[in-house]
């Protein structure tokens, strides 16, 4: 059985809040939560236990630079959909045009996507600020054609473009917890003849070409893999990307448009941002 380590640190502020998240993101940790307690609000970081021992020092010294290091907690991983649920996971309505939901939440009323996720630890809740941005860019976008959602978490990003018109979805994601999230997730969508969910980096879709990739992981990941990202690109496709600090932006757009990619939009909530790409053409 599966082990995770819950880690809690007390913030002075949202927006450290959010500082402390991108750094530790950097880490193996596998979701992030945050609620408001008798020491302020409170960030509680996940990560398997296996791994919390190979970089445990380190990261709880950059969680001690942030914030106020208040515990570290064993969670076995079949109480944590119980815990999730019993907290009151509350359903996310992003602009009236999309709601992203528990399996025990009422549908979203006719004329609005609904989107049903199962976390099983794997982030991509829609409460997080980065996944709100990408679902707000996908559905202004109206995909069509073929989808790579790489960091794939619950696979909520897949199911939001093939709702907004895609025709199909590559998810993939290094984490087994998070493939059979996003496969649960697909089931409770009836998406799942239309998602490949892969367990994997984005090596595993080497030859394949998107007319959209979305990618929702951490500064340095995308610059580490973001010429594999161009070159699944069919000309005139889209890259969104997302899960950095305002500050990372400069950075990040500089990489993307040396590999030829023009930028077309920038969206932001609180400290987070998400950037929106075009290969080659013209944007729309």
């Amino acid at each position: 059985m599966k082990q995770y380590i819950e880690i809690s640190v007390a913030c002075q502020s949202e927006d450290m809040s959010d500082i402390l998240t991108a750094y530790l993101a950097d880490f193996p940790f596998e979701s992030f939560d945050t609620e408001t307690t008798a020491e302020g609000l409170v960030l509680k970081a996940y990560i398997l236990a296996e791994g919390w021992s190979e970089c445990r020092e380190e990261a709880l010294a950059v969680a001690e630079e942030y914030g106020k290091l208040l515990g570290e907690t064993v969670i076995e991983d079949e109480n944590w959909n119980a815990e999730w649920e019993s907290t009151g996971f509350e359903r996310v309505e992003i602009e009236d045009v999309m709601v992203i939901r528990a399996p025990h939440h009422a549908p979203a009323k006719e004329g609005v996507i609904d989107i049903v996720v199962a976390p099983q630890m794997s982030f991509g809740s829609g409460h997080h600020q980065t996944t709100r941005l990408m679902c707000r860019l996908i559905h202004a976008l109206k995909p069509t054609g073929r989808v790579l959602d790489v960091g794939c978490g619950t696979g909520v990003l897949s199911l939001v473009a093939l709702r907004c018109g895609a025709e199909s979805a590559d998810a993939i994601d290094i984490d087994i917890w998070s493939v059979e999230s996003a496969k649960e997730s697909a089931r409770l969508n009836d998406l799942a003849e239309r998602i490949e969910v892969i367990h994997g980096t984005v090596e595993s879709i080497a030859g394949r070409r998107y007319s959209l990739v979305v990618a929702n992981i951490n500064r340095n990941i995308i610059l580490a893999d973001i010429a594999q990202y161009v070159d699944a690109l069919e000309q005139g496709g889209v890259l969104l990307l997302s899960g950095f600090l305002a500050g990372d932006v400069e950075d990040i757009t500089s990489v993307a448009t040396a590999m030829g990619l023009t930028p077309a939009e920038c969206l932001c909530e609180d400290e987070w941002r998400a950037l929106k790409f075009v290969k080659g053409g013209s944007i729309n």
